[in-house]
Parts: C-alpha cells; sequence; structure tokens
C-alpha cells in the first residue's frame, strides 16, 4: 500500500512505505563492504597523522614517551642509590636522594596501578 504525500496545491507525489522497500543483498553487502575500506583507510590516515617522522625511521609517540621516562627513571634511581651508598654516615646527605627516590618509585606505581 502507497501512502500519499500533497506537496504544494497541484502536485500528488507516492512515496513508498519502508516495508515496500526491497533493497538487493548484493547492494547492501557491497555497501557494508565499502564503509568497511573507507574506515580502514581513515583509521590508516589517523595512525600516520600520529606518527614521529625522521629522515631514516617513524616512531610512535606514546611508546617514545615511555622510553624517555624510563631511562630518565633509571637514571636517577642509579644517582640516588649511589649516593644512599656513598654517604652512608651523613643523613643529611641521603635526605635529598631518599626523596627524589620515593618520588621516582611513587610516580612508576601511580601509573601502574
Amino acid at each position: 500500500m502507497n501512502s500519499l504525500t500533497k506537496i504544494g496545491t497541484n502536485h500528488l507525489f507516492v512515496i513508498p512505505k519502508a516495508q515496500e522497500l526491497k533493497v538487493p543483498n548484493e547492494i547492501v553487502k557491497l555497501d557494508v563492504e565499502h564503509q568497511h575500506h573507507i574506515d580502514d583507510v581513515n583509521l590508516e590516515i589517523k595512525r600516520e597523522s600520529q606518527a614521529w617522522r625522521s629522515c631514516c625511521f617513524q616512531l610512535h609517540p606514546a611508546s617514545t614517551k615511555f622510553i624517555g621516562k624510563f631511562t630518565v627513571s633509571l637514571i636517577i634511581i642509579g644517582l640516588c642509590s649511589y649516593q644512599l651508598i656513598e654517604n652512608i654516615n651523613n643523613c643529611t646527605a641521603q635526605i635529598g636522594y631518599s626523596s627524589l627516590l620515593s618520588l621516582v618509585v611513587g610516580s612508576w606505581l601511580n601509573i601502574m596501578v
């Protein structure tokens, strides 16, 4: 059954109801495949725009930041450990190094939890 819609004064258009529309399965399948292809291309563009590039290589920003933070943390832990071992008898010199060591360990625990 068709529904009629009146537009203006003399024009009558027949608009089929949703149940009457028959779309072939091949068209639906092609449309879904096309949408997947568009999504894949958009994802690839997003990945490329987020990558850090040099003339020789390409880096992922999150992994680069993690490796940088990890390296700086290891250097600080090594320095603090060395100073705590060397200044066993001087408690006033150990205060700064022990608090810095606690800060670094605490920041890593905060990230992990």
